[in-house]
């Protein structure tokens, strides 16, 4: 008969651990009140040992349902429906785990997240789904959550000093170089560029900008970042700033639109003639967007794929918290150059 080596149990985790049998059954089955630190040493010992649990099991025989929050802004709704989209459809598939969602509708990115946050806190919640509209200021209640092991993962943009979870994003950065290398394509040499934003205090956005910066620089042809402007994410403030912009800058050749927050600015290039219209890179894509590729306003878009974000953000949440699987810092998407060729295949 062929040796079978012993499955190993919690009595064994709890001697290597150094930690007791029931502190061990917490950890492992995300049961009561439980240091970050303790478990993540507990389940790094379980995982060297090639201790598994019956997730299924641990799950269904758990008498409350788990409990996972979430974020999201009301508006731009054409680009936070998609995430708040794939949460729910996450949420659906796993229903039959004892998965129940809870959603808080804020007004916009940066309006409203304390006012939400503030009252989950004092709700019963498992897990956080959250999109920060500022890159520190919500981090003491991230913090809070963590301290009382209720893990929070940021999507869509980030809150880099919290003690959040992960972050379930395309890469703000790399977003923002793949822009500034396409610029460097499209316009002439010493060029006029602007790039507008929702507001550089959002980290994604102030990523965006510092690595479109740094290429169209390396790329020495001379281009000149006239202004980075900030729109709030609003539609009547972007087309506002972007009116005075093309009033200052009657020979502007360029616009880098690193939100979703484009379709303002597209109809004011509609309505504008030009001797030699900007060239317009923009951010996600959306069906209110086709007419203006096939018009020739807009000439590339990077696409973020949301609905993806808001789905692996919940399901990064589950296999935490039910098989004990710490994802990586940072979980980032591939960013999606998308031209009026390709159009058809990301719609």
């Amino acid at each position: 008969m062929p040796y079978r080596a012993k499955r190993p149990t919690i009595k064994d985790i709890a001697r290597i651990s150094g930690f007791s049998t029931g502190t061990v059954d917490r950890a492992l089955h995300n049961r009561g009140d439980i240091k970050p630190q303790t478990k993540q040493k507990i389940l790094n010992v379980a995982r060297s040992l090639g201790y598994k649990t019956n997730c299924i099991a641990s799950v269904m025989s758990r008498k409350k349902p788990l409990v996972f929050a979430a974020i999201f802004p009301k508006e731009l709704h054409y680009f936070y429906d998609d995430i708040r989209r794939g949460f729910l459809d996450a949420m659906e598939r796993l229903r039959n785990f004892k998965v129940t969602p809870l959603l808080k509708d804020i007004e916009s990115l940066g309006k409203g997240e304390e006012e939400a946050l503030q009252t989950l806190l004092k709700e019963e919640v498992d897990g956080v789904v959250f999109t920060p509209g500022h890159r520190s200021r919500f981090n003491h209640f991230i913090d809070r959550f963590a301290e009382r092991n209720i893990p929070v993962v940021t999507v869509s943009t980030d809150a880099p000093r919290s003690k959040r979870l992960t972050s379930v994003c395309v890469d703000p950065r790399k977003n923002g170089e793949l822009a500034g290398e396409l610029m460097s394509h499209f316009v002439s040499q010493g060029g006029r560029v602007v790039v507008m934003v929702g507001s550089m205090e959002i980290e994604d956005h102030f990523q965006k900008v510092e690595g479109f910066r740094e290429v169209i620089t390396q790329f020495g042809k001379g281009i000149e970042l006239l202004e980075v402007l900030e729109n709030r994410e609003d539609e009547a403030q972007a087309q506002r700033n972007f009116l005075e912009v093309l009033q200052r800058y009657p020979e502007l050749e360029g616009i880098y639109i690193a939100t979703a927050n484009s379709i303002a600015i597209c109809e004011v290039l509609v309505k504008t003639p030009f001797y030699r219209p900007p060239k317009v890179i923009t951010t996600d894509l959306f069906q209110a967007m086709i007419p203006y590729f096939q018009k020739g306003v807009i000439h590339a878009t990077i696409f973020q794929n949301p609905y993806r974000q808001g789905f692996e953000a919940t399901m990064s949440l589950f296999r935490y918290l039910v098989e004990g699987i710490v994802p990586p810092p940072c979980a980032y998407l591939e960013p999606i150059v998308v031209m009026r060729s390709n159009l058809e295949f990301y719609l």
